[in-house]
């Protein structure tokens, strides 16, 4: 483009515009029309400056269509409205050859250059433009931060052109110990062990990028600074501004439910949480979770998380849980589970487990509807998780999801069928799938839209009572009893928004509408609906939450007499 061009642009935009004028556009060339058919431009503005831009924006287009020459000639006003624009498109230019240079083979192969992608074929600005940044990317996550490439040797004949690659790696440079700044407590070498960056490793540009979104999601750390990396005598020493952050819970909730319909007394449930945060300033968890939800009817839940196991990418959980029904069943479950590392954020899990059931008053061996037996469940599975929430407690942006699936051979043991036609097998293939998968949008400053979507599968050709799932309550589905429903397989959508009045409190409106089907009574299908409000404020003694709830089915009507009551206070210290 020629400099006239670049004088009229800059006088161009200090020359006032008639308020509430449209300005036309019009680009004229000898060969325009067999040329560059397929290259669309606007026509009309509503400013001169915004034509001139439109001029330069279509020269860029013609460059990386392969017309190197491509330039406008000149530009001017026609009346009070309009621009007309001469412009040169030229020849279109092929690849006459890209020669590597001297490119490591390496860095070739992994930017997936090959010699006959650029030869004799059509010149690309944006293919060259990829494939040098692929290679300087290559260069910045293997210990050379500083590498350069350009082309050498340039030649433009006629409608063809050459070059060479020229590139320049750089001193090489390892990684330092990081470095904290701030009153964080936790080791230095697990940190290094999580973040993936080890004191000689080479430097990369990939794991310094994402230092702050993996600290931003380890609860018991706050991060006060977007970290920083200084460079000295070929090492990097990444810089990490942490404080404490309180994590640790105690939490509790008593709920208000209506009793059974025969005495009409009110049902006072309740919860209680422990979790510990980074025992040993090592990040190990210990969680323990108590819930009454019936009269008769309790669970517990425990879990203890050892990450990265031998300073390596590979985190280790185990967990005992207890559930007694009423006077049902009692399930002991216990899970091993194996977490892998394979990006920031993402984890490929593998586990296995051992479920057993014990049939509890005089429903065993009895092949009705709600029927319960003995059995023990051998299973293993595969799962997978990802979390890019901005924050772990109060997010506003960004994705949780969280997939298992398992398969086993289940065993009824203590079984007498009454007949023959009545009895079900004693030995057979279990299966079960569960997804949670969370999205936070944000509206504006203070607010958040969650979309939320759990789910689960279980299958079996000797499926009973506590096989399968419970829903209905806080953490599943409002406005109904805390376990109300069973399910052989189910789905509920959440939709939630969050107003934030600070950083740690909001008030909050809810929607979630449910499926489920239950095998066991007759393929028994229900659409229960939920809504309500709440809201969540921090105090000196903990985070207060309150919440609302309505809920409609086919067994239960929108009554104001049956809505749900939530209350606790979650201490964190």
């Amino acid at each position: 483009m020629n400099k006239l061009f670049y004088i009229f642009l800059f006088l161009i935009t200090f020359l006032p515009d008639a308020a509430g004028q449209n300005w036309n556009l019009f680009l004229q060339n000898d060969d325009f029309d067999e040329k560059v058919k397929g290259l669309h431009y606007e026509t009309s503005f509503k400013d001169s400056l915004s034509a001139i831009r439109e001029i330069s924006y279509y020269i860029v287009k013609l460059h990386e269509a392969s017309y190197l020459e491509a330039a406008a000639d000149s530009v001017l006003f026609k009346g009070k409205d309009s621009v007309l624009a001469y412009i040169h498109v030229g020849p279109k230019h092929h690849w006459s050859r890209l020669q590597s240079g001297n490119v490591p083979d390496e860095y070739l192969y992994k930017s997936g250059y090959k010699q006959k992608f650029y030869s004799q074929t059509r010149f690309s600005y944006r293919e060259l433009a990829g494939l040098e940044n692929s290679i300087i990317k290559y260069s910045e996550n293997n210990g050379y931060p500083f590498a350069v490439i350009g082309l050498d040797s340039i030649k433009i004949t006629e409608s063809y052109f050459q070059a060479i690659l020229n590139y320049q790696s750089g001193p090489l440079i390892q990684f330092d110990t990081i470095a904290i700044v701030g009153n964080a407590k936790v080791k230095r070498k697990y940190l290094e062990s999580y973040l993936g960056i080890r004191p000689g490793a080479l430097y990369n540009q990939q794991k310094v990028v994402s230092l702050e979104r993996q600290l931003k999601q380890i609860q018991y750390l706050k991060v006060v600074k977007s970290p920083e990396v200084f460079f000295s005598m070929g090492k990097a020493q990444p810089v990490l501004f942490l404080t404490n952050r309180k994590c640790n819970q105690l939490d509790g909730y008593i709920g208000f439910q209506p009793g059974s319909k025969s005495n009409g007394k009110l049902l006072i449930t309740g919860e209680f949480n422990m979790n510990l945060k980074n025992l040993l300033q090592t990040g190990k968890e210990l969680s323990i979770q108590w819930k009454r939800f019936d009269i008769q009817s309790q669970l517990l839940n425990t879990s203890y998380l050892h990450p990265r196991l031998f300073r390596s990418n590979i985190d280790v959980k185990l967990n005992f849980n207890l559930l007694k029904q009423d006077t049902s069943f009692l399930i002991l479950d216990r899970r091993a589970s194996i977490f892998y590392t394979v990006s920031p954020g993402s984890q490929i899990k593998f586990f296995a487990g051992l479920k057993s059931n014990a049939s509890l008053g005089t429903t065993a061996n009895m092949n009705i509807e709600g029927n319960n037996q003995d059995f023990k469940f051998v299973n293993y599975g595969l799962g997978y998780v990802f979390n890019s929430l901005d924050d772990v407690f109060y997010p506003m942006t960004g994705w949780n999801l969280s997939i298992d699936i398992a398969t086993g051979n289940k065993r009824i043991v203590n079984y007498t069928p009454i007949s023959t036609e009545t009895s079900i097998p004693l030995n057979s293939i279990q299966w079960n799938a569960d997804m949670t998968l969370m999205k936070f949008f944000r509206i504006g400053k203070k607010a958040t839209l969650l979309n939320q979507l759990q789910g689960g599968v279980v299958n079996s050709q000797n499926l009973v009572l506590s096989d399968l799932y419970r829903i209905g309550g806080l953490k599943t589905l409002r406005g109904f009893n805390e376990n109300n429903y069973y399910a052989s397989n189910y789905a509920i959508y959440t939709l939630e928004y969050r107003y934030f009045t600070d950083e740690s409190s909001y008030v909050l409106l809810f929607l979630n509408q449910a499926y489920f089907d239950n095998q066991l009574n007759n393929n028994y299908t229900d659409w229960p609906l939920g809504f309500g409000t709440g809201i969540s404020f921090t105090t000196k003694a903990g985070v207060f939450q309150f919440i609302y709830a309505l809920g409609q089915a086919k067994d239960q009507q929108i009554n104001l007499n049956l809505s749900k009551i939530h209350f606790g206070l979650v201490s964190r210290f």
